[in-house]
């Protein structure tokens, strides 16, 4: 079956299912298993499937020109309802949400969806796969929108409502499958990825890699065919970028601010692909010539950036004139700016790909095919182009490497040259289509520390997408014009756009309180007065806020670069900006105005960034720039923390911080560094923006930072909270542990006869903060044992009748079992938490390890049936043999429950849920036990070594364990006892682990244990022997201790345990029949003269059963 034949509506099925499962193995699954049913003939096409499947990938078929907002207002019209009706509304506004849009806020497919599925019917259309690209082909040919209506109101007629959200999509090119690219293409064949990695061809990948048993032979590259760009890893820092290429021949270039573009050159023919494999022939008027005259050979592909060259100040412009510029190059426009293309690195020379050679013989064939033309087609090496035309003073465009001091010094001089950073290659590396492997690193100021802080106010809101649709995600934020001295700013002018930087919860709590002064933007209406804005439709927020005194201000930082402003009133505005943290407290008034900002850029060449080095300690905080207050104009903007607090209007109040010199290190949200410093100035202190030698109290909030660690090699280290209560209670108080983040061993050695080894005092008494600090500071200072047998010998010493201690040595492991009633289950969970914590309280362990347990308690809705059986063979196999120790205790959670009502630990043998094939005569079975009654075919397991006389001629049994355990109901203990072998010295430390306990009673000692034997005497007086001898598995005996004996447990095969079970007198011991008893055959003791033992009759089980049967 051809793929273009299938119905479209199966394709939305996997849709709908790829995208409401949540494990990503299940997908490939699926859409394997599509690719299977549909795709797997010779004659099928793929491509038909694949390319709706990647819509983003497909380069056959044009772009649509549709964007949400256009799209909706087709929708409108193919549905043929009224722009002001109520679903015109929801399409119109699916962003911004309300009653009118419904729950689908923020997604627009399916507010499309909602929408379309109140006018079509439920059933589908039967369009094909063939029929949806079909009518795609003829969207995207489309040259005016009314053309496009007609093709959308066809597929409206044709479709439903779910397949109708999925063409949306498609549309969209944003399927939402949550899926990547990458495992689409594995999944259709191993060698998709790679094909297209150098062809960017979806149609050439789906008809040569058709059978996906078939490998395909690496392809290399073509002249005309986009190729995908290797690309550079992002690094924080020099350092970190040396390291990682240390050992190698390293050339460090600078990263250029422009287009990605690829050239290809093909004879006349000339091809601009940029990174996402487009090709940008608006490059073509402007370049074709350049690119004929400079480029020597017929066929080649160039790897480079497209930039702008200003020849009247002889230098690269800035970022975003690309498409200006090439639209007055078509238009035949003169200016002093015209496109340069720099080549840094050649694909394809000839008829020969090159990307195999190493870069630096690459680009010694860059130097022997491009002939420079300067400022129009450059080249980008360590010892020429660029480099030879640069003016003197200038800084090299292109280096080779030998230190990181190098580095670091070029990255500098990149730096204060205004470009965006360097990239950093490896010399020995080859080309690699669509590699970010780290063969090459990126390095750009934004990485290292952002600009300053600018203090900026919201004056608009944007509503999100997705999970944020229908509230206010990203702000309009503005600058203060310059106002008269002492009066407030009137208006405020658009500077730039951001909605990053801040937690879900910060940006919830910062639209809640603006939310009541939302004023809804009615464009085309009149803007705000108070507000200067280019109502460009990149800058019109959804939103603006009522007043500018009900705003908040926002601390905004961004790259150190800024661009002249088109969209916002503002001259120039930010690239990047995100918000480093909120001011609540700081008025409205105080943001920054236009004029400080302008100087600022203007003082800093063109960027936002002032200071030392950039690889300063103190430079990787961002610095913050003083707003003018109330009007002011300053002569000058500085950062704050170099900015000395004017405390000229203070007046002092106390002298209790006389001859005191303080230093914040960090400062609380709640508090601004100022209002700290002018607190200090009141009660007659002085502060320091330094630490230095006179400084006599170093103060901070939090135990972190770079200053934090410095003052720490100093000294003594005090919370802000002591100068708070010393300046609310009027004196200097006394430094409590509490007050204390930090104290010297200087400091410990002076107080050492009034403070132990943890700081707390023997004088002062201590409150609950004081505890705390102490509790906190012994954690960073000692390492207290933690181990729990000395924590449960110093219990037992100190604390032996202690009314918490009921369940100590208790470890409990909770087993829930569920109901089928969902209310139910979650009061158990709820009594599952609570027990937890009473155990816990009462000195129990709580055990996530079945094997460590001494008590099993079962959770059960009261008045349930406890079905033990089910219960053990929920039981992993390894972990059913723990659940047949004698030491663990299985009971229900109604012990627990009366142990803690009657305020003691009770007796757990009347609460115990131990199945009865268990307890029967003191067995241990496990799920291990071998079958007697199966043959002795299999010979795979070794025998047990035994340490008593071996008997001649006994067959041994063997036979795999079985698969799950022998099941059985709960029933009153029989008589059989336990048999013991010199059992002098019983456990006399119950208070032990419970892991020393389960060795005890279930550890194996294979090598000196053999498995008793059990005989019964028949009437003629011979005894039936039943051996148990062999069998590996069926062995489960007691580990030998060393000075002491232990107790034997019998093995006891299912045959003979159902007869006991269906005729209990059977296991009965009477004293005037004692050639019935059940005996064990027992090793003789060292030394003594034990006669040695009788061969017994060997017979089957079915005589055993026939003996056993005759008194019944």
């Amino acid at each position: 079956m051809s793929t273009g034949s299938v119905k479209f509506g199966v394709i939305c099925s996997l849709f709908t299912w790829m995208q409401r499962s949540k494990s990503t193995a299940k997908k490939r699954s699926k859409f394997r298993k599509f690719l299977d049913a549909f795709c797997k003939s010779g004659d099928s096409d793929c491509f038909s499937a694949v390319r709706l499947i990647l819509p983003s990938l497909d380069r056959d078929r044009g772009t649509y020109g549709l964007k949400e907002s256009v799209l909706a207002t087709c929708l409108i019209d193919a549905l043929g309802v009224s722009r002001e009706s109520d679903d015109a509304l929801r399409l119109v506004n699916w962003r911004k949400g309300g009653a009118r849009t419904g729950p689908n806020v923020g997604n627009f497919s399916l507010v499309a969806a909602e929408v379309l599925q109140r006018r079509q019917t439920l059933a589908s259309g039967g369009l094909t796969i063939k029929d949806v690209n079909d009518s795609l082909d003829r969207l995207a040919a489309c040259e005016n929108r009314a053309e496009k209506t007609l093709v959308l109101s066809d597929l409206i007629k044709k479709t439903n409502a779910q397949e109708m959200k999925w063409i949306v999509m498609i549309i969209l090119k944003d399927l939402k499958l949550g899926v990547s690219e990458k495992s689409i293409f594995h999944e259709f064949h191993p060698d998709a990825e790679d094909l297209f990695n150098v062809t960017c061809d979806l149609k050439l990948v789906c008809e040569k890699l058709r059978d996906r048993s078939q490998r395909h032979k690496r392809q290399d590259i073509e002249v005309g065919k986009a190729v995908r760009p290797q690309l550079a890893t992002r690094v924080s820092n020099a350092a970190s970028a040396w390291k990682k290429l240390h050992g190698k021949e390293v050339i460090a270039e600078c990263k250029f601010d422009g287009d990605r573009i690829q050239i290809h050159k093909n004879g006349a023919e000339i091809h601009f692909f940029s990174r996402t494999f487009l090709d940008h022939a608006e490059y073509g008027p402007g370049m074709s010539n350049v690119i004929m005259q400079s480029i020597l050979v017929d066929r080649c592909i160039l790897d480079g950036e497209m930039l702008v060259w200003d020849t009247s100040c002889n230098r690269f412009a800035e970022f975003g004139s690309n498409q200006e510029i090439a639209k007055a190059a078509k238009e035949g426009f003169d200016s002093d700016r015209q496109l340069c293309y720099v080549a840094f690195d050649i694909l394809y020379v000839g008829d020969t790909s090159v990307i195999h050679q190493s870069l630096k013989e690459r680009h010694e064939l860059l130097q022997k095919v491009v002939k420079p033309l300067k400022g129009r087609m450059e080249i980008l090496v360590p010892n020429g182009g660029l480099n030879a035309n640069r003016t003197s003073g200038e800084p090299c465009w292109s280096i080779v490497a030998r230190s990181l001091e190098e580095v670091e010094r070029f990255f500098k001089d990149t730096i204060e040259n205004k470009d965006e950073g360097i990239v950093l290659k490896d010399l020995g590396s080859k080309w690699d289509p669509g590699d970010r492997s780290g063969k090459w690193l990126k390095l750009k100021p934004d990485y290292i520390h952002p600009g300053s802080d600018l203090d900026v106010l919201i004056i608009g809101g944007y509503y999100g997408s997705g999970r944020r649709g229908g509230q206010v995600a990203q702000f309009l934020v503005g600058l203060a014009e310059q106002s008269a001295p002492d009066t407030y700013p009137k208006r405020f002018m658009s500077f730039c756009r951001v909605g990053t930087g801040l937690s879900d919860d910060e940006l919830d709590t910062l639209t809640s309180k603006l939310k009541p002064y939302f004023r809804k933007n009615e464009y085309p209406k009149k803007t705000p007065s108070f507000y200067e804005v280019t109502n460009n439709s990149k800058e019109r927020p959804d939103v603006w806020i009522d007043s500018p005194e009900k705003s908040i201000i926002l601390s905004i930082t961004s790259d150190i670069r800024t661009i002249k402003s088109e969209v916002f009133a503002a001259p120039y505005s930010l690239r990047f900006p995100r918000v480093d943290r909120v001011r609540y407290d700081k008025p409205w008034h105080e943001c920054l105005d236009v004029q400080s900002f302008v100087d600022l850029v203007h003082s800093s060449n063109g960027n936002i960034h002032r200071g030392a080095d950039y690889n300063d300690a103190e430079d990787n905080k961002p610095k913050r720039i003083k707003s003018s207050r109330k009007g002011k104009q300053k002569n000058s903007v500085v950062p704050s923390h170099f900015m000395q607090t004017d405390i000229s209007g203070v007046k002092k109040a106390t002298l209790i911080f006389a001859n005191m010199l303080f230093y914040f290190i960090n400062v609380p949200t709640s508090h601004s560094l100022d209002s700290l410093h002018k607190m200090v100035a009141e009660n007659g202190g002085s502060f320091s923006m330094n630490l230095n030698e006179s400084v006599t109290h170093c103060i901070a909030a939090e135990q972190k930072g770079i200053k934090y660690q410095a003052a720490k090699l100093r000294g003594d280290i005090i919370h802000y909270s002591w100068v708070l209560d010393c300046c609310s209670q009027k004196r200097i108080l006394h430094l409590h542990p509490k007050y204390f983040l930090f104290l010297a061993d200087s400091s410990k050695k002076k107080l050492e006869e009034e403070i132990d080894v943890f700081s707390d005092s023997y004088f002062w008494d201590l409150d609950l903060k004081d505890i705390k600090q102490l509790f906190s500071n012994m954690q960073r200072t000692i390492n207290i044992s933690q181990d729990p047998k000395s924590v449960d010998c110093y219990m037992k010493k100190y604390y032996p009748g202690d009314k918490w201690s009921h369940f100590r040595n208790c470890s409990i492991y909770f087993y829930m079992v569920h109901s089928i009633n969902v209310d139910s289950n979650i009061l158990l969970d709820l009594a599952l938490r609570k027990l937890r914590v009473e155990v816990s309280m009462y000195g129990g362990k709580i055990c996530s390890k079945l094997f460590c347990a001494s008590h099993l308690v079962i959770l059960s809705v009261p008045g349930s049936d406890i079905d033990v059986d089910a219960i053990f063979a929920s039981f992993p196999k390894s972990e059913r043999r723990f659940l047949l120790s004698t030491k663990l205790h299985i009971v229900g959670h109604q012990w627990l429950d009366d142990s803690l009502g009657n305020d003691q630990k009770l007796q757990e043998e009347e609460y115990s849920l131990k199945p009865s094939f268990v307890e029967r005569s003191g067995v241990l079975l496990s799920s291990e036990v071998l079958d007697p009654h199966d043959t002795a075919e299999e010979t795979g397991n070794q025998d047990i070594p035994s340490s008593s006389p071996k008997r001649s001629g006994t067959q041994k049994r063997r036979r795999p364990a079985p698969t799950r355990m022998n099941r059985g109901k709960t029933r009153p203990r029989p008589r059989n006892k336990l048999a013991k072998i010199d059992d002098k010295n019983d456990s006399e430390n119950s208070a032990s682990s419970s892991e020393a306990l389960h060795k005890e009673d279930i550890g194996l000692d294979v090598q000196s244990r053999e498995a008793p034997r059990i005989q019964e005497s028949t009437k003629e007086g011979e005894t039936l022997d039943i051996d148990f001898s062999d069998g590996k598995e069926a062995l489960e005996c007691l580990d030998e201790k060393k000075e002491s004996s232990q107790k034997l447990e019998v093995m006891v095969d299912p045959l003979q345990a159902m007869l006991f079970d269906m005729i209990p007198t059977l296991g009965e011991k009477k004293a005037d029949e004692p050639s019935k008893s059940v005996t064990l055959s027992e090793e003789p003791e060292s030394g003594s003269s034990a006669e040695p033992v009788k061969k017994k009759k060997k017979v089957s089980y079915k005589d055993v059963a026939g003996e056993l049967l005759k008194d019944w």
